[in-house]
């Protein structure tokens, strides 16, 4: 939960910096981005994560363990990559 929450913060500090360079205001680029980050974590936390959960719980697998735990944060900040690397610098 703490590592997800300064995942979050890493991702309005990047996306309130890069605003500049693509034309954007800095405030509302990084709300949009903190929203992609939240989005993406809520929907893999709830429409994929049981199912691992599941998994691991029954075949006593630790990584999925750790996977279950902490791929919402690697895959929230991958789409926050993306989206701040695509569409960011198209409305210039």
């Amino acid at each position: 939960m703490i590592i997800g929450t300064l995942a979050a913060i890493f991702t309005l500090a990047w996306f309130y910096n890069t605003a500049p360079k693509y034309g954007r205001k800095p405030l509302h680029w990084a709300m949009a981005g903190v929203m992609v980050y939240f989005i993406v974590a809520t929907s893999w936390t709830v429409l994929v994560n049981p199912s691992i959960k599941d998994a691991a719980m029954h075949g006593r697998n630790m990584m999925l363990m750790y996977i279950s735990k902490y791929a919402y944060i690697v895959i929230a900040l991958a789409c926050a990559v993306f989206f701040n690397f695509k569409i960011g610098p198209k409305n210039k």
